[in-house]
């Protein structure tokens, strides 16, 4: 007997494909993943089932799209100050940016559960309860979570210049705020190059940190211009300027934090291999949790740090102007 699950949280914190052999009753089971972003356009379910069958491996199965999915269940966020119910609806998302990685599962259609996050007015600190209807005719599945606040940000500053000296380190903090218990820091920077007289516009993301548990991360200033170095190809004809930068820090509650944790638990030189399996979900398995996305646009680099980029010996060769 095969049991096959995606093991899948956030879209900025973990993303992985695994096989997992369960022991388990035969029994429907559904697999259920959603984050609350309060700082995000759009939220998203994800409502899957584990595949039972004696006969076929669960590696055919996962290929079936009308095994993968459940048709008919009603999936809603509740607001529980006020008993206020949004359903959410059913889309694709692969059109929706979200294509599904190649893999175990079928990835066409790629089935998710949406809503604007304008139409259900999120407040930080509040308690919301996912709610999905139908996989069961005597029960509802059920997880809470309560939206995350965003973090106040110590440094940078808004539209703040940012000093990288590749003799120095690059200090970042930030006040967690309310359930914030793990983060996700990056630095996104514009740069247009021209090559022959053809404009290009191209946008890097440096990752400083993921999944770490400290509100505070430490960058090398060098490390910045050799992360420019590893991302940028050293062409005479190309002449570059640095437009702008901007950041995203991402906070994850509790529930995505000890996600990661247990995870991480057996993934060592020493473990079995698999992935124990954590849920928050009532009568299934998975995660229900909250983020926030806290960004900084219009960010700059302070003159120093432009002349350490268009002269110094490690950018020298990008042709920065």
């Amino acid at each position: 007997m095969r049991y096959i699950i995606l093991v899948f949280v956030a879209f900025y914190f973990v993303s992985c494909d695994n096989e997992l052999d369960l022991v388990a009753n035969k029994k429907e089971t559904p697999v259920v993943y959603g984050l609350i972003d309060q700082g995000d356009t759009a939220q998203y379910v994800r409502v899957e089932r584990i595949f039972v069958d004696e006969e076929i491996s669960g590696n055919v199965i996962a290929q079936n799209a009308d095994s993968l999915y459940y048709d008919n269940i009603t999936v809603k966020l509740i607001r529980l100050n006020n008993g206020k119910e949004y359903t959410l609806h059913r889309v694709d998302g692969n059109l929706e940016g979200y294509q599904r990685e190649e893999g175990v599962f079928a990835t066409a259609p790629n089935f998710l559960y949406k809503i604007l996050t304008d139409s259900i007015q999120l407040i930080p600190e509040e308690l919301i309860e996912l709610n999905i209807e139908g996989i069961f005719e005597d029960k509802v599945v059920t997880s809470t979570a309560t939206v995350l606040s965003p973090p106040f940000l110590t440094f940078p500053m808004d539209g703040g210049p940012l000093t990288f000296d590749p003799g120095k380190k690059v200090n970042i903090g930030w006040t967690p705020v309310g359930e914030a218990e793990i983060y996700s820091f990056s630095f996104f920077f514009d740069i247009t190059e021209n090559k022959l007289g053809v404009t290009t516009k191209k946008r890097l993301e440096w990752i400083v940190a993921s999944a770490t548990e400290k509100n505070t991360v430490e960058a090398d200033g060098r490390d910045f211009y050799s992360f420019l170095v590893g991302a940028l190809e050293e062409d005479e004809s190309i002449n570059r300027s640095f437009d702008s930068a901007s950041l995203k820090l991402i906070s994850g509650n509790t529930a995505i934090q000890d996600y990661i944790r247990v995870a991480r638990a057996n993934l060592g030189i020493t473990s079995s291999g698999e992935i124990p399996v954590l849920s928050n979900i009532s009568d299934g398995l998975g995660v229900f949790g909250t983020t926030h996305t806290h960004r900084r646009v219009d960010l700059f680099l302070s003159q120093t740090s432009r002349d350490s980029l268009i002269n110094g010996s490690i950018t020298g060769g990008l042709n920065f102007q």
